[in-house]
């Protein structure tokens, strides 16, 4: 069996709801009987090192990432910049089969549909096996929620991570459920704005400006003032 390189490419690290996710898909591929398993913050000098060396000897890659307002973190960037030899691959370069996960806050996957569909062209750029992009929503509630209240999620992740083990690639239908809500419906839309402002979620996000120390800038409209 092929062996998996999980690449984390959250800026959390270890911490992060991606490492989370990756994870499970892990374990699936164990259960399935998949090769030997290594896993990679992109985040760490010697990882991210590691990552662009050990890249075409493995035999599948799953790179997964958060997504912040549309985009993937700079250090994905970097690390795809860093692959940009290996674009024109020669016909004996060794090419392991590439799969993606992309996480959001968003409840809507069809935020991340723009970075799917780059990620794919991705994959033929690099000569590799497209294995295909896993995409959720609401990720960072995974921060705050206790580990049993996320088993759907978890046992979805292990059913995709048992199917790129058998098939080198993710089912359509574990990419679909994962998916989750593809577009939130108007009645929907205006339940999540009215949520967003109960006292609840606002201390969650109000907690993250203290500690970004970002509390005084809270309000701060850059694009919106003049020059």
């Amino acid at each position: 069996m092929p062996s998996l390189l999980l690449l984390d490419g959250s800026p959390r690290g270890e911490r992060s709801n991606t490492a989370k996710m990756l994870s499970r898909v892990a374990e699936g591929w164990r259960q399935a009987g998949g090769g030997e398993v290594e896993a990679l913050h992109l985040a760490r000098k010697q990882d991210f090192d590691r990552a662009v060396a050990g890249f075409p000897r493995a035999g599948v890659v799953l790179l997964g990432m958060p997504l912040y307002t549309d985009a993937m973190p700079g250090l994905v960037m970097a690390f795809i910049e860093a692959l940009a030899p290996r674009a024109q691959p020669a016909a004996s370069d060794p090419r392991p089969v590439l799969g993606f996960l992309v996480q959001s806050g968003f409840p809507e996957a069809l935020h991340s549909r723009p970075l799917e569909r780059y990620l794919e062209k991705l994959a033929r750029r690099l000569g590799t096996p497209y294995a295909g992009t896993l995409v959720r929503g609401t990720g960072e509630s995974l921060q705050s929620r206790p580990d049993w209240t996320c088993r759907r999620l978890w046992n979805l992740l292990r059913a995709a991570g048992a199917g790129l083990a058998r098939d080198g690639r993710f089912g359509e239908a574990e990419r679909r459920a994962l998916a989750g809500t593809e577009r939130l419906s108007p009645l929907g839309a205006a339940l999540l704005a009215l949520a967003l402002k109960l006292p609840l979620l606002q201390f969650y996000w109000n907690r993250q400006l203290r500690r970004s120390g970002a509390w005084n800038r809270r309000f701060a409209a850059p694009y919106g003032e003049p020059y």
